[in-house]
């Protein structure tokens, strides 16, 4: 009986180390906060009221940066409804050099191109912390296409850094 409770609690232990290890990269090092927000506005002609869906992209670095460095980078992709409040929280995003053509300041994401604009931490920061905003709207079911990214509460820790 000794040595079966002895086993449970060496594994509860293994278990509890490698959950709290679960944010940290290879060197034990937390992954990079998210500082910048852009919203993505359709470069084609929208169908409907596709324009009422603005999409935000939540990114580590710069898209400047992302074009200039060869490896992508995982970025947070929502749709909010009017800039008002976040409609879809989609997951995240894999962003290269191939989706960003910085000299028109356009992005490629899930085979539609956006011409980007950059907005303040404390936009970003407003839209997380108030997620259901002002206009009062339907947020259906919608599947996961991506996989899943950050909660909400640490990217609103990531941006309040930069206030």
């Amino acid at each position: 009986m000794y040595l079966r409770t002895l086993r449970v609690m060496i594994a509860v232990g293994i278990y509890l180390a490698a959950d709290g290890m679960a944010g940290l990269g290879q060197t034990g090092v937390h992954d990079p906060p998210y500082r910048h927000g852009y919203y993505l506005f359709l470069a084609g002609t929208p169908n409907g009221c596709e324009d009422c869906y603005v999409p935000l992209v939540l990114t580590r670095k710069s898209i400047e940066d992302l074009k200039k460095n060869p490896t992508a980078d995982d970025c947070v992709l929502l749709t909010t409804f009017e800039r008002d409040s976040i409609w879809h929280y989609h997951g995240l995003v894999r962003i290269g050099q191939s989706e960003i053509n910085e000299a028109e300041r356009k992005v490629r994401i899930s085979n539609k191109t956006y011409r980007y604009q950059e907005i303040a931490a404390s936009e970003v920061l407003s839209l997380l912390e108030n997620p259901l905003g002002k206009i009062a709207i339907s947020r259906p079911y919608l599947p996961a296409k991506f996989p899943a990214g950050p909660e909400l509460k640490q990217l609103i820790a990531d941006f309040k850094t930069l206030k």
